[in-house]
């Protein structure tokens, strides 16, 4: 019988997948183990069966003692057998400099209480006064837009991911005032029940500020004859007509007639809007991040072909002369840029439970009935 003498860079990464074995025994059955790539820090495949599928804190023990090694295991199902992945990360907890997202905050609200000003006749640039006028526009858009991105923040925290606090983006040139606000995640999520309450968080979140402001903002609306011209007219999803109609006992617009928007209400509408946008399942979107904890790969199909359908509408909207078709393919851009392979967690074996996954049709429901095709149309 000979003796294998390994040296001494083999010995340590042997030790090593030993090591992540004896961490992997208690959660799955071994049937073969590769190495796809040596060194001091080898990436190994596991194959085998997991016991116990739904078991989620038998995975949680796995993760915790993998990442004491310095490494992250990506557990999902290949081809009928459950493959684990080492992969060697040392995840990065720094969440930023919140004062950073203090300035951004800062400059967001003065670009959007200088659109909302501009919206209202006022002339900051003039007689900086003015711009209180903006303030109701700047409180409303705001809020909704804060308690979104911290709905967000707060689901991320719960399931132990490092993830900033919201970073506004400021755009004093666009209708808006801003282009909403992004946190920034540095590490993959535990399973699909976080990947879908991440997803959820914000849209939900969103909603409870933006619905009472709409209707609040409604009544302090009026009905009034179309100007004749040179206006723009806010674009209707079934949600916000049905919500119009509910209050002016009538549908609008109709009949040369139309609701004139009281700022509250046009930033509520823009809060459902951008709600919608956000929705679509598609890439890191929230809709995409529920998609893909609702039909897992399957999502990545649906993603395609919802990019796809935005540039197709898109185009139909700059062919027959509606400029707004440009922000359809800018999303469509977005998508791509994204890509429409949404990432997957790190425990991807574990289903999702029925509660969830009847929110996330709910939430199917929601996107038909708050999306609005065409967003803004100018009438010359």
């Amino acid at each position: 019988m000979s003796e294998v003498i390994l040296k001494p860079q083999e010995a340590a990464e042997q030790r090593l997948v030993d090591q992540l074995m004896a961490a992997l025994r208690p959660l799955m059955r071994l049937d073969a183990v590769r190495t796809l790539r040596g060194g001091d820090a080898p990436v190994v495949e596991f194959i085998g069966q997991v016991y116990d599928p739904q078991d989620e804190e038998a995975f949680e023990r796995v993760a915790t003692e993998f990442e004491a090694l310095g490494y992250l295991p990506f557990l999902a199902e290949e081809r009928g057998e459950h493959v684990l992945q080492a992969i060697p990360h040392v995840v990065d907890r720094r969440t930023g400099k919140p004062w950073v997202n203090v300035i951004f905050f800062l400059l967001t609200a003065l670009s959007v209480l200088f659109i909302g000003a501009l919206n209202e006749g006022g002339d900051p640039m003039a007689d900086w006064r003015t711009l209180v006028k903006g303030l109701p526009h700047a409180v409303t858009l705001l809020s909704i837009l804060t308690i979104h991105e911290l709905s967000h923040y707060f689901a991320a925290r719960r399931y132990g991911a490092p993830a900033s606090l919201p970073y506004f983006i400021p755009v004093p040139v666009w209708p808006l005032g801003t282009m909403g606000a992004v946190i920034v995640q540095k590490a993959p999520l535990r399973n699909r029940k976080a990947v879908f309450d991440l997803g959820i968080s914000g849209p939900l979140g969103g909603l409870a500020v933006a619905l009472p402001l709409l209707i609040v903002g409604l009544l302090l609306s009026k009905v009034a004859p179309l100007p004749a011209g040179g206006y723009t007219m806010e674009g209707n999803s079934i949600l916000y007509y049905l919500i119009k109609w509910l209050i002016f006992g009538r549908p609008l617009p109709a009949g040369g007639m139309d609701v004139i928007l009281h700022p509250i209400a046009f930033a509520a509408w823009a809060g459902l809007l951008v709600t919608g946008l956000n929705l679509l399942p598609v890439g890191q979107y929230d809709g995409g991040h529920v998609a893909y904890a609702m039909w897992g790969r399957k999502a990545w199909l649906v993603a395609r072909g919802v990019v796809t359908v935005m540039f197709a509408w898109a185009a139909f909207l700059l062919l027959t002369g509606r400029d707004i078709g440009m922000t359809w393919a800018l999303l469509g851009i977005l998508g791509l840029t994204m890509g429409s392979r949404h990432p997957a967690p790190l425990n991807d074996l574990a289903p999702l439970d029925p509660t969830r996954k009847r929110i996330g049709w709910a939430m199917v429901v929601l996107l038909a009935l708050i999306l609005v095709p065409i967003p803004l149309t100018l009438v010359p």
